[in-house]
């Protein structure tokens, strides 16, 4: 399917089942690179596929670090990002700012020093008040510490499905008073966490697993019905939006193209902001027939992904395509362009390759 790899990045090919019953010759691509504190964006000493979700531990209590590569097909770009927020200055703070921008896309997250709810009484009830945040250097960014995780008391176990990993909300009906819990430390001004029972969207920049019901939502209907009439094919109500792996509010509109400006503050040492510009470069995959058939078309930018854990940061860039596959395709090679050379060429969209694009 993938004959040759060109490009100087990590590709994959694979075949899977459209929804809708086509076979899927699917094109993955990814780059890895390297940030200075200069704004360079160099090409990383290793380049690798990666072919399973990535999670710190135990995919059902820790967070996910990577998305592997075997999607076949994403509507829209997402961004992620994985690390710590940094206090202003280096100094221990309560609360600050931290924030995400994407050419003209902004994502806005307030972090803020280990808290908890604090057991009180109104009007004579038990309940809790949130207490003040105590000064922290640095907070990681971690949906362990965004509202969700399990409903405390719930003899059920039940989970808020959104961020099943967080650190617990209160139960009017099981959750005992008089004792202190953890209070979440990631917020944000649209979404602030006001109250032990409330359940505000949980707030991060990290990547979303398949089992949470950002995703889950888009997967469909799985019954006896799917059983009997589409088996194994995806239900007919399945969204190809499953795929999208971003905060909600990290999806962006549409793709990214590349050359786009982004910069990342509070989530350096020091609290420093991390500025750069995406590379300007397209793969492109030219597609052979057995009968003579051609087609050249450029891939879709879906993905950027920021790992700022480690000394130096890291960059790695996805870009997506697939063709209908039938008996007489041969395969496709894997190129490299400016977005100059790629203009005008057709892209890649829900039921296979779309009109050329006129402006990259």
């Amino acid at each position: 399917m993938l004959a040759r790899n060109e490009t100087p990045f990590a590709a994959i090919g694979f075949a899977q089942l459209h929804r809708d019953g086509d076979l899927m010759a699917c094109l993955a691509v990814r780059a890895s690179y390297t940030l200075g504190a200069d704004g360079a964006v160099e090409l990383a000493d290793r380049q690798e596929t990666v072919l399973v979700d990535e999670h710190e531990g135990d995919p059902h209590r820790t967070p996910m670090r990577r998305v592997g590569d075997l999607i076949p097909f994403k509507p829209a770009a997402d961004v992620t990002l994985v690390g710590s927020a940094h206090a202003p200055a280096g100094r221990p703070a309560r609360t600050w700012p931290v924030e995400l921008s994407v050419g003209g896309h902004t994502a806005r997250l307030r972090v803020h020093g280990p808290r908890q709810w604090q057991p009180g009484l109104t009007l004579l009830k038990p309940t809790w008040k949130l207490g003040e945040a105590e000064p922290a250097a640095a907070v990681p960014l971690d949906y362990r510490r965004a509202a969700g995780g399990r409903f405390l008391g719930d003899p059920d176990g039940e989970v808020d499905r959104r961020n099943p990993i967080g650190p617990g909300i209160a139960h009017r009906d099981h959750t005992r008073p008089g004792r202190p819990f953890p209070a979440p430390q990631i917020d944000s001004p649209a979404a602030p966490v006001a109250g032990p029972y409330d359940a505000p969207e949980p707030q991060g920049f990290g990547p979303i697993p398949p089992w949470w019901e950002p995703r889950q939502r888009h997967a469909g209907t799985y019954d006896e019905a799917w059983k009997a009439e589409r088996h194994p094919r995806l239900p007919g109500d399945f969204d190809y939006r499953f795929y999208q792996t971003a905060h909600p509010g990290l999806i962006l509109p549409g793709y990214l193209h590349g050359s786009e400006a982004v910069r990342v503050s509070g989530c350096r040492p020091g609290g420093a902001a991390l500025s750069f510009t995406l590379p300007g470069v397209v793969p492109v995959a030219d597609h052979a027939w057995d009968d003579g058939r051609a087609v050249r078309s450029r891939l879709n930018l879906d993905g950027l992904h920021l790992d700022l854990s480690g000394e130096r940061p890291r960059l790695d860039l996805t870009w997506r395509g697939w063709i209908a596959r039938c008996p007489a395709y041969l395969f496709a090679v894997l190129s490299l362009l400016s977005l100059d050379e790629a203009r005008g060429l057709p892209g890649c969209g829900a039921h296979g390759l779309t009109e050329a694009e006129d402006a990259a």
